[in-house]
């Protein structure tokens, strides 16, 4: 049986591409799908068409910066600055800018314009401001985005418990309007998702005795009303996709019944 693609449905016997389910830059190595589940054409298009704008704005390159989340080639993201006090240049207040990274111990290195030299040898500029935040994607690309990764995270779980149900996921009415979302576009109107922050960027969870930062994380959610939702956590931004159409009002209804607890969390947040 020929391999098909999970979103544009075509023969995929011929692609070499990993798919990997979140980009590298968001700190994913090991969740990834297997050369031809993903077309490469697709697996192309993704990268440039939906997850580059994704990682480039100002939102998930200052989250990466301060997370030390390094892209596929080992890079830290690069971060404009801006020197302080001002001066006064030809009659006008001027910012020197600049530009910040990280290396992997978190140390900074800045790049400032060459006329700025003089005033940082002397002393006279004494502040750099990096932004704290940015702007989130948007929103049509963003919910693009959260639709291929609910996809490919449930393909995901059916190689790993029932490989042979594959082709009918693919040919699934309801799984076949959210990959054709996240790949065409198509829906008529922007697929909703339900975003809330449940727990800092920096905040430590335990394991024994060992502490780490948890960067992403998901599951799926089965509401008594048979709806299924796709639930995603990216630097402790919670994130919710319908996955049987452009609703989330079920999950709204579910949260307020559960009294706001996160389905990644049935238990609660514990230190």
């Amino acid at each position: 049986m020929s391999k098909r693609c999970i979103f544009c449905k075509k023969n995929s016997g011929g692609s070499r591409s990993v798919e990997h389910i979140l980009p590298e830059s968001l700190g994913n190595k090991e969740h990834t799908l297997p050369a031809g589940v993903v077309c490469d054409p697709c697996n192309n298009y993704f990268a440039s068409g939906i997850e580059k704008p994704v990682l480039e704005s100002g939102h998930f390159m200052t989250g990466r910066f301060n997370a030390l989340i390094p892209n596929k080639r080992e890079k830290m993201p690069l971060l404009p600055a801006m020197l302080l006090p001002v001066t006064r240049r030809e009659g006008e207040l001027y910012a020197y800018r600049a530009e910040v990274t990280r290396d992997a111990r978190g140390d900074f290195y800045m790049d400032a314009e060459p006329t700025a030299e003089g005033g940082i040898v002397s002393g006279e500029i004494r502040r750099l401001i990096i932004p704290a935040s940015g702007a989130k994607p948007q929103r049509d690309i963003f919910s693009r985005f959260l639709a291929k990764v609910a996809v490919e995270c449930m393909a995901l779980r059916m190689l790993e418990n029932a490989p042979e149900l594959l082709p009918e996921f693919i040919d699934d009415g309801q799984i076949s309007s959210l990959s054709g979302y996240a790949r065409f576009g198509k829906c008529g109107v922007l697929w909703p998702y339900s975003e809330r922050r449940i727990y800092t960027p920096d905040r430590l969870f335990r394991k024994d005795t060992e502490e780490y930062e948890v960067l992403h994380e998901w599951t799926f959610l089965y509401t008594d009303k048979g709806e299924m939702y796709f639930v995603m956590a990216i630097l402790g931004i919670e994130y919710a996709m319908n996955m049987g159409g452009p609703d989330v009002e079920g999950y709204e209804a579910w949260l307020r019944a559960n009294h706001g607890q996160s389905p990644l969390y049935p238990a609660g947040l514990v230190d």
